[in-house]
């Protein structure tokens, strides 16, 4: 029996101190050792931390993690951004008993989750309530696309296969100037970003999908091995968000978890279409920036994450 637990919070997106306040303010804290790190030096992370390391760039950090993790005798190593990176390394993290967790349990399902046409069609395959898209990879097919997307859907929107965020997100309208898109970035005139892709160097892989208007919301959930612990539901408001407990949405994401194997604390995404119905927009393999919201429920979805080491602590 162990007497405490080492949690490494390796470099995540924003939500990298809510992570580790959650876990501070849990029952599980007078059992966690929490180390994190992040390739800046940040004030706020070295404050809260029992341990704050600087890491390199997560792209080259993986065999630097796995040395680290085993010189500090680490449990379990959480990975919250870009952990398509580290995965590749569980088996070795698992010979030195090392919990790996990245969103999911195997790289193919990590990019079967990260490429969003790929998962598109997977959630169709499933039959699951997924978003018609046509991908784009070079002008020509970018310009048909278009065509056949405006004549299919009528309000048409824009959006990169791979990617976090709504980073390339774009809405396309053809009755707008061009100087609009400088006022509201997620706007643009249709033939203004026909001209700019046909500058790219090396062509984006966009999506060109439907524009839906409804109401929007964000799932975080914590799973283990493609079965949910807990899930509460953000429903975005221009300037609030609310959580629940329960909600429609939930019954698509234990299907998704299950499918793409998912492991870890995730955010799964969700929009209304013209009639109110629920689609899918995408899964996020790491938690979501505004996870900590989801703390005013009473649910603690780092804690359940961890939940299983209780039975490892000594009374």
């Amino acid at each position: 029996m162990k007497d405490h637990y080492t949690v490494w919070v390796a470099e995540s997106f924003s939500c990298q101190k809510d992570i580790i306040l959650a876990l501070k303010n849990s029952s599980l804290a007078s059992h966690l050792h929490i180390i994190c790190s992040h390739n800046l030096l940040r004030p706020e992370l070295q404050h809260i931390a029992d341990l704050f390391v600087h890491q390199p760039r997560i792209e080259e950090a993986a065999d630097w993690l796995l040395e680290q993790c085993i010189q500090h005798k680490v449990d379990l190593l959480f990975c919250g951004k870009r952990a398509q990176y580290i995965e590749p390394y569980r088996e070795q993290f698992e010979q030195h008993n090392i919990q790996l967790i990245t969103g999911a349990m195997s790289l193919n399902e990590l990019d079967s989750i990260d490429d969003k046409f790929v998962f598109t069609e997977k959630c169709k395959k499933l039959g699951l309530p997924y978003i018609d898209a046509i991908k784009a990879d070079s002008i020509d097919t970018l310009k048909s696309a278009i065509a056949q997307a405006k004549q299919q859907f009528g309000e048409i929107c824009a959006k990169p296969v791979h990617g976090v965020y709504g980073a390339g997100f774009v809405r396309l309208k053809d009755d707008i100037d061009y100087f609009q898109h400088f006022k509201a970035p997620f706007l643009a005139n249709t033939q203004q970003f026909i001209e700019a892709y046909a500058q790219l160097d090396q062509p984006t892989a966009y999506l060109i999908m439907p524009y839906l208007n409804g109401e929007e919301c964000s799932v975080d959930i914590a799973c283990d091995q493609g079965k949910i612990l807990a899930q509460v539901t953000r429903i975005k408001y221009q300037f609030h968000q609310e959580c629940f407990l329960q909600h429609p949405c939930h019954e698509i994401c234990t299907q998704l978890v299950q499918h793409f194997n998912c492991d870890g604390l995730i955010n799964i995404q969700f929009k209304k279409d013209q009639q109110q119905q629920w689609h899918i927009l995408e899964i996020n393999a790491r938690p979501a920036g505004g996870f900590a919201y989801t703390l005013h429920t009473g649910v603690n979805l780092v804690a359940e994450l961890l939940r299983k080491i209780k039975s490892q602590f000594t009374a």
